[in-house]
């Protein structure tokens, strides 16, 4: 029992202080552990230590590295490497009087092997298992990017580059993370572009894709969708391959002494045997080609592969893929390559509409709005034609407008200039009777003189609506309201000095001598120029202001160009109507007063009913004029114009001339000179 507790006070000691030191100060310490069992297949990462020796070395320098724990999936990379060395040692113009050697270590799992690299001080430990310090000049690390992850933070201190010969990650290439670490693979971004260059190809826009769940292949679908948003090109599912992963825990720092291979490396450059463009630089874009092949299977468990074309993307964009399709016999059995789309392309006159919630591929088709058009395919955007184009009803392309006008060719602007002519014929001709027949009782009786002027303006109102129509430019847009206003206004006036004329006659009595005077005097023919020159005035203030302009409008006639007249002041345009309708209801009010007056000769009523058609136009013409755009606008005032001089035309001097010249038997002698005698 003694012994016993003798034996275990013993071992309690020793642990203690095997425990002590090693907390204390574990350089050098040699901790021994259980192995674990190695799998023949499992995947051993090698981490190869370069240095220099002065001399040269024999084969046996290498043969020791020969008793590390290899597999068939390691061992090819240590006899490349070993072929590599050699190849360099026995050519005196590489590194003359230098020889290469290597440490290799394929079980860097083992914790004791981490904490070999950390640093110095956990190498050695005093009467303990202590080695000399070997100064290297870098390490190659790979093919898995795990083992590099934990040398490359171990690396950092001492500055010593790290030459990772796996395929590029994208972890690895964090300059910030690992300063010293270069992949010998260059960062492969062509690959999605000759993915989608391929979908581009068929006019695939609807696809699904398989990736590996581990960083390259997360990184890939980035670089991939980048390249579909460009093409638009939507991913239509993604399915995620699982593989199984394993774990290293992070290292400690490491100590070396050499740095200089560091800024070798940044700019190192080669041609690889297989002729390919080795770039150390992963921030450069490398000059990468593939070849496309297409598999045919000619019969079972026999396949034949087949290149089809090469993809460069050194070339220009549109000429880095050229295949044909022809060539390909498909799973379908036919020739023409399947569809993967979300929407049916929208033809040209449409747009693409995107769909609430849904990827970009996937749209409805719009129509194009007025004016624009999209003469190609799959068009995001329609584009707006000029001021002077305007679209086809397809909305694929566009057009120069015509010129567009009222003018003496145009089917309505010949129909009013005939209208126009006729009237001032006509109005010429009642001028021709009552020159003709001026000593006829009728033409007295009815103040021959004012007839004659109001004849006269007539003629001027039916002829100045011919200013309306024609291609319009400065002089005519001046002249169009002036004189429609100056002309117009005489009318009114001398409609006005008649019936004022007329009421006179009728009402003036022995006892009233002013009453008299007036009418014998001749008072009323001057309301005439007063009311002109009032007239005049506002025109002048009008052309002195904000004349009329040449101007033209796009869009009114669909595919024509509107050239017209713009009034310029709409309001002196409205007070010169303003007053001239305030003349007219003047007249038509003193008319309809006087419209029940004895005598023959009487043309009250004539002239009451000629100022009621005169002002039912023009009021119509007020709410029409504003309801209508283009051509249909100038014709309806060419119209009132015609209108309103017709009814005065008519109104008065038809009855005149239906006596004159039909029923020449009304005239009365006696009755004309009792109203003669009183004017």
């Amino acid at each position: 029992m003694i012994k016993m507790f003798t034996f275990l006070f013993a071992f309690l000691v020793l642990k203690l202080s095997f425990l002590l030191c090693s907390s204390i100060d574990n350089r050098c310490f040699w901790r021994l552990k259980t192995k674990t069992p190695w799998e023949e297949d499992k995947d051993i990462d090698c981490f190869f230590f370069i240095y220099t020796k002065f001399g040269h070395v024999k084969n046996e320098q290498f043969s020791g590295n020969l008793d590390k724990r290899l597999t068939t999936k390691n061992i090819h990379l240590i006899l490349t490497l070993y072929f590599a060395l050699e190849e360099i040692n026995m050519n005196p113009n590489i590194l003359p009087n230098i020889s290469l050697l290597v440490k290799i270590e394929c079980s860097l799992l083992d914790d004791w092997r981490i904490n070999s690299l950390s640093s110095k001080r956990e190498e050695y430990l005093p009467n303990y298992y202590c080695i000399n310090q070997r100064s290297y000049l870098i390490v190659l690390t790979g093919p898995m990017w795990l083992p590099s992850v934990i040398v490359g933070p171990l690396l950092y201190i001492s500055k010593r580059p790290e030459l990772y010969y796996g395929p590029f990650h994208p972890l690895l290439s964090s300059q910030e993370l690992y300063p010293y670490l270069y992949q010998m693979a260059p960062k492969d971004t062509s690959l999605a572009l000759a993915m989608v260059s391929l979908l581009v190809h068929f006019s695939w826009n609807w696809v699904g894709a398989v990736v590996s769940d581990d960083d390259p292949g997360y990184e890939f679908i980035l670089e991939l969708r980048r390249e579909m948003q460009r093409n638009s090109v939507c991913l239509a599912f993604m399915l995620v391959q699982q593989e199984d992963t394993w774990h290293i825990d992070d290292g400690k720092e490491l100590e070396f002494d050499s740095w200089q291979m560091v800024s070798f490396l940044k700019n190192t450059q080669f041609i690889n045997p297989a002729g390919d463009k080795v770039n150390l630089n992963h921030k450069e874009k490398p000059d990468t080609e593939y070849d496309i092949h297409y598999t045919m299977d000619f019969w079972p468990n026999l396949v034949f592969k087949l290149k089809m074309e090469t993809f460069s993307q050194n070339l220009q964009h549109g000429q880095q893929l050229n295949m044909l399709k022809e060539m390909i016999e498909w799973i379908t059995g036919h020739q023409q390559s399947p569809t993967s789309i979300c929407s049916i392309p929208c033809s040209p006159g449409f747009r693409k509409s995107p769909q609430q919630g849904k990827p970009v591929c996937c749209f409805d088709c719009t129509p194009c709005p007025e004016d624009e058009i999209s003469n190609m395919t799959n068009m995001n955007q329609c584009i707006k034609c000029l001021d002077d184009e305007y679209a086809n009803p397809g909305g694929t392309n566009c057009f120069k407008k015509l010129i567009a006008f009222l003018g003496y060719e145009d089917p309505l602007g010949m129909s009013l200039t005939i209208l126009a002519l006729c009237f001032s014929a006509l109005t010429a001709f009642v001028f021709g009777i009552f020159l003709k027949h001026q000593e006829s009782p009728t033409v007295k009786a009815n103040n021959r003189t004012l007839s004659y002027v109001l004849l006269t303006s007539l003629i001027s109102c039916f002829l100045c609506s011919l200013l309306f129509i024609g291609h319009p430019n400065f002089a005519t847009c001046i002249m169009q309201q002036t004189t429609f206003a100056v002309v117009f206004t005489v009318a009114a006036s001398t409609v006005l000095a008649k019936t004022i004329i007329v009421i006179l006659a009728f009402k003036v009595t022995n006892t009233s001598r002013k009453m008299r005077w007036l009418l014998v005097s001749g008072a009323p023919k001057f309301i005439i120029p007063i009311c002109t020159m009032i007239q005049l005035i506002l025109c002048g203030i009008w052309l002195g202001t904000s004349p009329p302009f040449v101007d033209a409008d796009g869009h009114v006639e669909k595919g024509h160009i509107l050239i017209f007249c713009n009034k310029g002041s709409v309001l002196a345009f409205y007070c010169i109507l303003g007053y001239l309708g305030s003349i007219a209801i003047g007249s038509f009010t003193l008319a309809f007063l006087a419209r029940n007056l004895p005598n023959t000769f009487n043309e009250a009523k004539y002239l009451t009913f000629s100022m009621l058609v005169f002002c039912s136009v023009w009021i119509t013409f007020l709410p029409v004029y504003h309801s209508t755009k283009g051509k249909s606008m100038v014709a309806v005032e060419v119209f009132c114009i015609l209108a309103s001089s017709a009814g005065l035309l008519f109104c008065i001097f038809a009855p005149k001339c239906f006596i004159i010249l039909l029923r020449p038997e009304k005239k009365s002698s006696q009755k004309f000179q009792n109203i003669h005698s009183k004017m």
